[in-house]
């Protein structure tokens, strides 16, 4: 039987924030045409157009800020480490390293594994990873050895009764 252990740097995915930015400029060019080339067919143009630019703008926040790194540790044994690396480009990286399981709900899918995390303390982290996230040969096996956890260390949520 081969290990499972593996280390895994996740880091913010290029692909997702160029989708949001994208997003972001669709809207803008939404409220673009609330206000400018159709304002005669749209009741409240104004109000409508104004929708689009809050979304526009929370968007490219979205899109602009420094999103964390995450590393993702799987023992020999199965036992899960999540660290959340805040701020690591500016010289002043603060690291939070907790022991998680793997809650159920978390998907492993080809392209994207939406992992569900839960640590003692009942907090749910969910860490996106998405194929850009990381090297090829690390994705692989970040999700073979997280499929391998599946249902072996996922524990139920708390006050939730199975008859």
């Amino acid at each position: 039987m081969s290990s499972i252990a593996v280390s895994a740097l996740v880091v913010p995915s290029r692909r997702l924030r160029l989708a949001v930015g994208l997003y972001a400029l669709a809207n803008l060019g939404a409220a673009w045409v609330c206000l400018a080339v159709l304002p005669e067919r749209f009741v409240f143009s104004v109000v409508c157009a104004l929708f689009f630019l809050i979304a526009a703008l929370f968007l490219l926040h979205g899109c602009t800020r420094l999103d964390k790194t995450h590393r993702i540790d799987v023992s020999g044994t199965g036992a899960l480490r999540l660290t959340v690396q805040q701020k690591l480009g500016t010289g002043t990286a603060a690291a939070t390293d907790t022991a998680v399981s793997l809650l159920p709900g978390s998907l492993l899918w080809p392209q994207l594994m939406l992992l569900r995390l839960g640590d003692a303390d009942a907090v749910a982290y969910t860490v996106p990873v998405l194929r850009d996230s990381l090297a090829p040969t690390e994705y692989r096996r970040l999700r073979v050895a997280l499929g391998a956890l599946d249902g072996h260390t996922a524990r139920p949520a708390a006050g939730i009764e199975i008859l």
